[in-house]
């Protein structure tokens, strides 16, 4: 019975639950979000309430957010704000964005456009640029610039606005399409139509990171998720991205995520960088976390490519000792022996 005594009180720490921000720090946002909503108490400070409503709209979810941001009431309404823009409700957001905040003004002035209150949007604009640092190369300040000059006709005006945006975000598909329109009605049709052409090809890559980014906001520590951003990423040709996701995929994977992930990154490096040598040591780094065959077999292939053919043979020989019966791999050894004159 004493020994039951000692324990139980052992027992009860063990079993004491996972607080909200343990939970958002080791990437378990829905549970966080729960844990969060829980810890409020019968009498929620205005604190608590701004980090449940943080964490909401962290993953994309606005409508709770924006019910959250009612019992919060004023201490919270620059988030009420963020929520009634993302969900679309522009009059009511243009009210209460504060255009102190550079964010909330590009923010506000997209949803004055949006509500086609142009000259409300000319004048935000006006104010934010007035009170830009000066050398400021704010891609959202430029890109409205650019809208606002193309309405008043002045094409030629609009163009150099938006090249400016391109200069500071290569990326921004909405500064690409206005470039394109701009040139076009300007009279310079064939320049134009080609830098619609390349927004076109662009706009599915750019929401497939979106895509993708959001998955990765929602659940940070699934390494998968940072496999697809980084595919995502290298599609758009922005190759330290793309790399520096696939190796937070690296960090948290296990298993067939983990190879999934290195054969990714492989062709990465081999194909984007030209770098077969990076690629092999990826691989068969990899390997030697948990031994996979294939991918001692792409690094063997790679080797080969490279006309390294032994120390291909000898990656072949290890993929073959994993898998004796795959006759794909003792194909490829004895090529490779063959090629090397064994």
């Amino acid at each position: 019975m004493l020994h039951f005594l000692v324990l139980a009180p052992l027992l009860a720490v063990q079993a004491a639950p996972t607080s909200a921000a343990e939970l958002w720090t080791r990437g378990q946002r829905v549970e966080a979000i729960s844990a969060a909503r829980s810890e409020l108490g019968a009498e929620p400070s205005a604190e608590s309430w701004s980090r449940l409503i943080a964490w909401q709209l962290a993953v994309h979810r606005y409508q709770a957010a924006l019910e959250d941001t009612e019992r919060c009431g004023p201490p919270c309404t620059a988030q009420r704000a963020e929520a009634l823009y993302h969900l679309g409700e522009y009059a009511r957001a243009v009210e209460i964005l504060d255009e102190r905040d550079p964010l909330a003004v590009a923010w506000k002035i997209d949803a004055l456009e949006a509500l086609s209150r142009f000259e409300e949007s000319d004048a935000v604009l006006a104010r934010a640029k007035a009170g830009a640092s000066p050398g400021s190369d704010d891609p959202r300040l430029l890109g409205a610039e650019g809208r606002s000059l193309a309405r008043r006709g002045e094409f030629g005006a609009a163009a150099r606005a938006f090249r400016a945006a391109l200069v500071a975000d290569p990326f921004d598909g909405e500064a690409l399409f206005g470039l394109g329109r701009a040139l076009v009605q300007g009279g310079e049709r064939e320049e134009g139509l080609r830098v619609l052409e390349r927004h076109r090809a662009l706009a599915p890559r750019l929401d497939a990171v979106d895509f993708a980014r959001r998955g990765v906001d929602l659940a940070p520590a699934h390494a998968p998720n940072w496999t697809v951003l980084a595919d995502a990423e290298r599609a758009l040709t922005r190759l330290d991205r793309a790399e520096s996701a696939y190796r937070r995929a690296a960090e948290l994977g296990k298993g067939e995520e983990l190879v999934a992930n290195a054969l990714r990154w492989a062709r990465l490096c081999s194909e984007d960088k030209g770098d077969i040598q990076a690629a092999v040591d990826l691989l068969v780094r990899t390997s030697r976390r948990g031994p996979d065959p294939r991918l001692l077999v792409r690094a063997g292939d790679l080797l080969v490519g490279a006309r390294r053919g032994r120390e291909a043979i000898a990656l072949f020989e290890e993929a073959q000792a994993l898998r004796p019966q795959d006759t794909e791999i003792a194909k490829r050894l004895a090529t490779a022996r063959a090629g090397d004159g064994r």
